[in-house]
């Protein structure tokens, strides 16, 4: 008689979860953002929760997620378009495990030590999710609405604790897709403090024309410490061009200009002033989406040789090459 030989098996592993997959980023990251106050109504879905949703529908199959609510008193960022509630529920094993990998992909820091790298590219301000809040500017969870207390543990409170979807708020840069996670670059960094009162030079002579010298080009890097970025709106950037190329290095009281602006996501206006004084309402230039903008501009140069640059509106890539100057002196 044959002997039936009882082979025993191993309990079924719990499947492996993957995390998104994106394209690789370089060192350079944008900062933190913080929170912003719902300040309009307009419940239309936002390029950046779009975007989030597409891809988690791609790795982990389509789950129901809900982006616009109809204007209420609520300040969620749903009312304004950047809010994503994504239905995953912790009381469902596998769904608690496809929720905890996608955050844990979203708060790991990069390959170069950037903490919390993926919320901070996708401009994530705060999600929410089983009883507690995260914020990207802390990096740290706390309790959200006393949702750890026994007598809220019961399902009647699994959507206000929201243990059955995970609630993500977007800045408006994450939301209007103007973060590195859809562009490749980060904004380019403001001024870290206000340049000196200039004190500007009298012309005393007709412009000298100079070979073109590129001082800003945002793409590229140039002329910018901190690599290559795009100029955010309503941010100033300071470029010194005293000393390059055929410009002598003092004795300058206004110097010319080439100014290009490109690759605007929105109409844009750019506004091009002296160091140090204060910002004029007088455009120098405008473009648009597939429009580039150019000008050849003359303005002051104050001490230090500071010119300013600002864009309303759009955010995009800006090139400056200075072309000429006028000689001045004190009179």
């Amino acid at each position: 008689m044959a002997l039936a030989v009882v082979v025993p098996t191993a309990a079924p592993a719990q499947a492996v979860v993957a995390a998104p997959a994106t394209r690789p980023f370089g060192a350079t990251i944008d900062a933190p953002a913080g929170w912003e106050r719902e300040s309009s109504c307009s419940p239309t879905e936002k390029k950046g929760p779009r975007k989030l949703r597409k891809l988690l529908d791609a790795t982990y199959g389509r789950i129901s997620s809900n982006i616009v609510r109809p204007c209420s008193a609520s300040d969620s960022g749903h009312e304004e378009g950047r809010a994503l509630d994504w239905m995953v529920n912790v009381r469902v094993a596998e769904q608690k495990v496809i929720a905890e990998t996608f955050l844990g992909w979203l708060q790991a820091p990069d390959e170069f030590g950037n903490a919390a790298a993926m919320a901070r590219r996708l401009g994530i301000t705060y999600l929410i999710w089983n009883n507690s809040m995260w914020r990207t500017s802390t990096g740290s969870w706390t309790e959200y609405g006393g949702c750890a207390a026994r007598n809220k543990r019961f399902t009647k409170f699994d959507t206000t604790c929201h243990r059955n979807h995970i609630h993500l708020s977007f800045s408006w840069d994450g939301a209007l897709g103007r973060t590195s996670y859809y562009t490749g670059f980060v904004a380019c960094p403001a001024p870290v403090s206000d340049p000196w009162v200039p004190a500007f030079l009298t012309p005393v002579s007709g412009v000298v024309t100079v070979a073109p010298v590129r001082v800003l080009r945002t793409r590229y890097g140039v002329g910018l410490a901190n690599g290559p970025c795009r100029a955010h709106p309503d941010i100033r950037l300071d470029v010194p061009v005293l000393g390059v190329g055929g410009l002598p290095v003092a004795g300058v009281a206004n110097v010319v200009l080439q100014v290009q602006v490109t690759r605007v996501d929105a109409p844009t206006q750019v506004r091009v002033w002296p160091g140090g004084t204060a910002e004029p309402l007088a455009t120098a230039l405008t473009a648009d989406k597939g429009v580039p903008g150019t000008a050849t501009v003359t303005v002051p140069v104050g001490t230090g040789g500071l010119v300013s640059l600002e864009l309303t509106g759009g955010m995009g890539h800006v090139t400056v090459d200075v072309v000429g100057y006028t000689a001045g002196a004190f009179v």
